[in-house]
């Protein structure tokens, strides 16, 4: 199946973040329905495993959910053809149901594949094939093109499935495009921008249009002039449609969007994460909002009654999300914050285990109804098992020292020899460490120990930024460090509570992050020539009408008749009441990582941010998600 049926907890509400979104789930869950429906009686359906994780978040019953709607049996696209005895050993027999609906993503090994299928179905003697196949989110030429120089396209019924926001939180959107980085910068490959512009204008169909639009680097810039010309080519409708819950006050609408171009901030997905949920991804893997689970005490497990929290004793996944409270509440800290709440939380639960024989009755019953939150302490204390191990080896703690150094450009030299020693292409090293002289060691250490076949991945780490030579002129890095003051002193990193998003990263603060900073308090004006330095051209406009009525933007004006607060002071309790929380919308292009999603919840408790943030991204990255598709397919599978 697309996934256990063991998975944990719930799904996210989708109703209690800064805007309803549970909207986009139920709209995607009926749309997946109407498509299984289409076609009567018993089916199968083969999803492309790139789209199962997906679809898997649109309901928690999924595998019962389909065996109502006729799907007799659920595969993964592979070459194996549809009579192949590993198919039809168990009834149902795949080759003995007619009706084949295929799910898969619009790509031309795809296309090959489903050609092999049809190609392979004999003619007599079994009940003929009806395939129908839906591409997501949209259908393309390509994909057409293919089936119909391998002679097939006449015997399919081809049709779209629009899956494109995936909600995984109330508060994070992703569009599920891990290579939208890689295709856009090495590949000039730009479709992944229109889907992002697409997305945006999902967004505002329902919750009207955003007034201001800000952003950074190339890919924004194209992404904002495709949503111009997407407001121009459609009618004015946005807004027309909206949920009950988000038409019901003007505060549940966005009231700007940011967008932020991944190449512009090539470092922070190269840092090591340090918050709870950062780890996990980091050591374990977070894929689709879950992540695998398995109790440190597999026997005892298996024979507990407790079956909603130990049935992944046997293998399966659980949920994280900010159902678990717990979760909730210790995802965005510091591991080390982290680590010391759960132990203080598991005393108190074996304290209160301890008097449980001088309870009276009353005190049991309120005892009993505690017990789902130690279960779910439980839970969390195996999932941070695995990254307890991780901290606790001395080269997790190298490595953090390295990346330190070498985003404040100090100590080069012991940065590239640790590289050099753990001969690791996942070196994490940030493009701040890159003369000519490191480099070529390096790119040929990665060969020696890899392979030649590994060196067309190298270019295109090249051609993405991701490793880069000095060309001797001066680095701009110094100008960008000091104007965002990306690093911290260890007083203000150490401050409790802290006060400052470099807490995040134990004195490094995001420039992604700093960038939202600045687009909130001040607008680009102050650090305009600042941001030369940086790849692509930044803007702030507005969002308006003409006297035709015709969409169309201006540019935000920088006069005294539009205050912006300028620091912290400004922003008063007073001034923030009269406010509200306003919703903004933070679109990451070609990722984002857990971390970013912590600094910016982080920055929304803040007295002096009266914003709540919805993130919208290509895809949740760490570093070694991130470098993994520029490896050549054809050098990793050698």
């Amino acid at each position: 199946m697309a996934r256990p049926s063991n998975t944990k907890l719930q799904l996210p509400s989708l109703e209690t973040g800064p805007v309803p979104l549970l909207w986009i789930r139920t709209q995607a869950r009926r749309q997946l329905l109407e498509i299984i429906d289409a076609r009567r009686g018993k089916k199968v359906l083969i999803l492309d495993k790139t789209v199962s994780g997906p679809i898997s978040v649109l309901d928690s019953g999924l595998s019962e959910l389909l065996l109502e709607h006729g799907v007799s049996r659920l595969l993964y696209l592979d070459s194996r053809p549809l009579n192949d005895p590993t198919h039809n050993q168990t009834e149902p027999r795949v080759q003995d149901i007619s009706n084949i609906v295929y799910i898969l993503r619009p790509t031309v090994e795809n296309a090959q594949v489903l050609a092999q299928h049809i190609k392979a179905c004999p003619r007599v003697g079994v009940p003929e094939h009806a395939f129908s196949v839906h591409l997501v989110p949209r259908r393309t030429i390509a994909f057409e093109r293919v089936l119909e120089e391998e002679g097939v396209l006449a015997d399919v019924v081809l049709g779209e499935f629009p899956l494109d926001l995936i909600p995984y939180d109330d508060d994070v959107l992703s569009l599920e495009m891990p290579h939208a980085f890689k295709e856009c910068v090495v590949d000039g490959d730009s479709s992944s921008l229109f889907y992002v512009a697409r997305a945006i204008m999902k967004l505002q169909h329902v919750f009207g249009d955003i007034p201001r639009l800000q952003g950074q680097g190339p890919a924004a810039s194209a992404v904002r002039d495709m949503c111009l010309r997407m407001r121009r080519e459609a009618p004015h409708t946005a807004g027309t449609h909206q949920s009950s819950s988000s038409s019901s006050s003007s505060g549940a609408r966005i009231s700007r969007a940011i967008l932020i171009d991944r190449e512009v901030d090539l470092i922070t997905p190269m840092m090591s994460q340090i918050t709870f949920e950062g780890l996990i991804d980091e050591v374990v893997g977070i894929e689709h909002g879950a992540v695998v689970w398995q109790p440190k005490d597999k026997k005892a497990s298996e024979g507990s009654t407790s079956a909603d929290y130990r049935g992944a004793a046997k293998g399966g996944s659980t949920l994280l999300n900010s159902t678990d409270p717990f979760y909730k509440e210790f995802r965005d800290l510091p591991y080390h914050t982290t680590i010391s709440r759960l132990q203080a939380y598991a005393k108190e639960a074996r304290r209160e285990y301890s008097e449980l024989g001088s309870k009276d009755i009353s005190e049991l019953k309120s005892f009993v109804k505690g017990l789902p939150k130690v279960l779910l302490l439980d839970r969390l204390s195996d999932i941070a098992a695995p990254v307890a191990e991780a901290v606790r080896q001395q080269l997790f703690h190298d490595r953090l020292k390295h990346e330190q150094d070498c985003v404040d450009s100090y100590d080069v030299e012991a940065t590239v020899g640790f590289i050099q020693v753990r001969s690791d292409a996942d070196s994490r090293s940030s493009p701040a460490c890159g003369e000519r002289r490191h480099l070529d060691p390096l790119r040929l250490e990665v060969l020696h120990s890899y392979g030649h076949e590994h060196l067309t991945t190298l270019n295109a780490l090249e051609k993405a930024g991701l490793l880069r030579a000095s060309t001797g002129a001066k680095s701009t890095l110094p100008a960008v460090r000091k104007a965002f003051k990306l690093i911290s002193s260890d007083e203000e990193t150490n401050n409790e509570p802290p006060t400052d998003i470099s807490h995040i990263y134990k004195g490094y603060a995001p420039l992604s992050i700093r960038l939202v900073e600045v687009a909130l308090r001040t607008g680009w004006g102050p650090l305009s020539e600042v941001l030369l330095n940086l790849p692509g051209g930044h803007f702030d406009v507005l969002q308006t009408l003409d006297s035709r009525g015709m969409p169309t933007e201006t540019a935000f004006p920088s006069s005294p008749s539009f205050p912006q607060p300028t620091s912290p002071s400004l922003a008063t309790p007073s001034n923030m009441a009269q406010q509200g929380h306003k919703t903004v919308l933070v679109v990451f292009i070609g990722g984002v990582t857990f971390s970013e999603i912590s600094a910016l919840r982080f920055l929304s408790t803040r007295p002096d941010t009266p914003q709540r943030f919805l993130i919208l991204t290509t895809k949740i990255i760490n570093g070694s998600t991130l470098l993994s598709t520029f490896i050549d397919t054809a050098a990793a599978g050698s």
